[in-house]
Parts: C-alpha cells; sequence; structure tokens
C-alpha cells in the first residue's frame, strides 16, 4: 500500500493524474476475456506502434519524456505492430537492433528517416543501407533478423496483437486489461489506470 501512495504522489507531481475517473468506452475499452486482477506491485504498459505511423511519431516525444518518470515497479515495453508487409519488415528489423543493443538508439532516428526525409524503407535493402549510414554492424543486425530469438519475438508481437484487440496504433495497453484509447489525454489516462491496478491489488 505505501508503495501504491508513493506512485499517486509520483504521478501527481509530475501533473500526470487525471482530475477525473477514466470511463470505460471513452478513455479506455477493457480487454475481453479480462485476466484475473495480478498480484505484486509490478504493472507493464505496452505501446503497440510502427514506425510508417504518423501518429505514433507525434505521440513519441510525449511518450519518452513519460516514459522517464515512471517509477521503477511500472514495466514500459515498445511493441511493434504485425499488420503484415512493410510492418512485418520494420517489426523484425526493431527486435533485430533490439538483439544487438540499437533499437533505443535508433528509435527516433527511424521515425525521422520515413516521415522527415520521405524513406520509407520498403525493402530490405533500403533498411541496410539506412543502418549502416546510421553505425550498425551489419552482420550482427543480419545474423539477428534471420534468427530464431527474432522470429519468436514476432510470434509474441502478433499473439498480443490477436490477444489485446490492436487494430490501430499507436495503442497503449494496461496489465493485460486495459486498452487505452488514442485521444489527446491518452497518457493521462494511462496514468490513472497504472493507479487503479495498483489499488485493486492492494485491496485484495
Amino acid at each position: 500500500m505505501k508503495k501504491n501512495l508513493l506512485l499517486l504522489a509520483l504521478l501527481l507531481h509530475a501533473g500526470l493524474a487525471l482530475a477525473v475517473e477514466p470511463k470505460e468506452g471513452v478513455d479506455y475499452d477493457l480487454i475481453k476475456p479480462t485476466p484475473p486482477v495480478g498480484n505484486g506491485d509490478q504493472v507493464e504498459v505496452i505501446e503497440f506502434f510502427m514506425y510508417t505511423c504518423p501518429h505514433c511519431k507525434n505521440l513519441d516525444p510525449a511518450l519518452q519524456e513519460w516514459r522517464a518518470r515512471l517509477p521503477e515497479n511500472v514495466k514500459f515495453e515498445h511493441m511493434p505492430a504485425m499488420f503484415g508487409g512493410i510492418a512485418n519488415l520494420h517489426a523484425r528489423a526493431y527486435f533485430a537492433l533490439q538483439a544487438i543493443g540499437e533499437a533505443e538508439r535508433l528509435h527516433e532516428a527511424f521515425f525521422h528517416e520515413i516521415h522527415d526525409k520521405r524513406n520509407r524503407l520498403r525493402n530490405r535493402e533500403a533498411l541496410e543501407k539506412f543502418l549502416a549510414d546510421n553505425g550498425v554492424d551489419l552482420a550482427k543486425f543480419r545474423q539477428a533478423f534471420d534468427s530464431f530469438a527474432v522470429q519468436t519475438k514476432a510470434n509474441r508481437a502478433a499473439a498480443l496483437m490477436r490477444r489485446y484487440g490492436i487494430r490501430a496504433v499507436p495503442t497503449l495497453v494496461v496489465d493485460g486489461r486495459y486498452r487505452v484509447k488514442n485521444t489527446p489525454q491518452v497518457l493521462e489516462v494511462t496514468d490513472a489506470l497504472i493507479q487503479r491496478t495498483l489499488s485493486e491489488r492492494g485491496a485484495k
């Protein structure tokens, strides 16, 4: 309970807590079948995104600032969407870069390349040229890209999209229970749902 109160204080201090309780169907959808309330003080937040999505690009600066303020008991994860075609190519590239420790460094650069420089990175050749220009070891990237581990992560991403009913991006999912609607208050709603999750667990 003390940790719950600490999280609430941090969110209030950051000016991110909602003044009103988020409403189902307006601010978020309840994922069904809804899993039971978990245990402990760890809360998972997943952002499903695509590098070609302009809304994802526009949200990302605020999302990164918000992410930097999260307490240690909130686990945040970027999850590239597997909608087929170019989305799957970029998703596998993200997981490969993650495997070689380059995903965070190049996250913003991907958005810049696609949206500001109008280079859609439509195929692996264009993708690898972009990566080489940004100092990525292509031998390591290729090995990771074609690895079983990256295929496993891609399969997990596709499975989670089905489980959570992801049909558009960006979409944030809190605790595997709440699918946050993409509104101007998306991060405030996410904060409030994190609070709710911790409160529910504290009441068990």
